[in-house]
């Protein structure tokens, strides 16, 4: 079933991680200064903030999230804490289902994970892993990291994999363990999804082309059996979550201004002495860029009421029940995402809650 959108609307962070070319950041200062946001996130009352885990990326510092949820566990002591996504079909296993069971031992069983088959393909070949067997490869080690968490012995050999009379300990707090999510857009992966238990994580594409991959999912949590979902692990954040880049300011006018001054500066960044055109002709371009960003659904941007009605908007047609927001648009120093930030936890999380009141009524 799609969830009721007069159901409160958990609130969270979506962090990739991209290292910031704009602002010079070096990754130690830029890893700091995310911990800071971290915990004041937390004290704001955000409900989960998820973190990606990018391979081979130098404009990225998402090279292990294993590492990063470990830190970010003894600074955000309230709100979950989670993975969206590991690659699975290149991860070992058992080394995969330990590191989540101390992860979660860490985060006093607050821990939230999610997995992905693999979207780019350069970190699937550079490990070995053939990109037409990502899928059997990721519901083979799904089905191993669940049989591990068990807490009996797996003897396993197929492929790559060989393991005999394995026994994984520590086991995760919760049982049988953490809440597994599935990050991806295709409709069919989205309904195997909802028939084995798993959430569903969109994002990166309008919200029109999400429809279909958001019914799917749907149909196929109503094929699963009741015995079944009784035995699923509880979910408290939910089961679909959309991820959206996020800019909230005091107006739309001034947010708008920002972010095409932001995008000057990232343009002027690149090409450097190359950079072309008219003052002019670059602000109208970057005004481009970022209409064009708010009409795709990329961006989510604007005062308090304009990302209220937006976010409210997408979840009539996507029926989600935790949002997801990545707050670090190029450019934007702290006290910009600071500001984003707690509008998000008051102003906007009001007028949702609003919103939803009044569809009861």
């Amino acid at each position: 079933m799609t969830q009721d959108v007069t159901t409160p609307l958990k609130l969270g962070l979506f962090d990739i991680m991209q290292i910031d070319p704009v602002l010079g950041h070096d990754v130690p200062t830029m890893l700091a200064g995310r911990l800071d946001d971290l915990e004041y996130a937390d004290d704001l009352g955000f409900d989960v903030a998820f973190a990606a885990e990018r391979h081979f990326m130098p404009q990225y510092a998402a090279a292990s999230v294993t590492a990063w949820l470990a830190a970010a566990s003894q600074r955000a002591r309230r709100m979950r804490l989670g993975a969206m996504a590991y690659t699975l079909p290149i991860k070992a296993p058992v080394e995969l289902a330990e590191d989540i069971a101390v992860l979660d031992i860490l985060c006093n069983g607050r821990l939230e994970v999610g997995f992905g088959t693999g979207h780019r393909v350069e970190e699937l070949v550079a490990l070995g892993v053939d990109p037409a067997r990502r899928v059997p490869a990721f519901q083979e080690r799904l089905a191993l990291l669940k049989a591990l968490w068990s807490g009996g012995q797996v003897t396993f050999e197929r492929g790559d994999i060989r393991l005999r009379e394995v026994l994984v300990s520590p086991l995760p707090v919760q049982e049988p363990h953490p809440p597994l999510w599935y990050a991806g857009t295709e409709p069919v992966a989205a309904q195997w999804t909802g028939a084995n238990g798993l959430g569903l994580a969109v994002g990166f594409k309008p919200t029109a082309q999400l429809v279909p991959t958001v019914a799917a999912f749907a149909n196929g949590r109503t094929s699963r059996a009741a015995e079944l979902m009784e035995a699923d692990p509880p979910r408290p954040s939910g089961a679909i979550a959309l991820m959206r880049s996020v800019i909230v300011g005091e107006s739309d006018r001034q947010v708008r201004d920002d972010v095409i001054e932001d995008l000057l500066r990232l343009d002027a960044f690149v090409k450097g002495d190359q950079e072309a055109g008219s003052r002019a002709d670059r602000h109208r371009a970057a005004s481009d860029q970022f209409d064009g960003m708010v009409a795709a659904d990329v961006m989510i941007a604007g005062s308090a009421d304009t990302v209220a009605a937006a976010i409210a908007d997408c979840r009539k047609q996507l029926r989600f029940d935790l949002f997801l927001a990545n707050v670090y648009a190029m450019g934007a120093d702290t006290g910009r995402i600071r500001a984003t930030l707690a509008a998000l936890a008051g102003p906007v999380r009001e007028r949702l809650g609003a919103t939803a009141e009044a569809a009861t009524a």
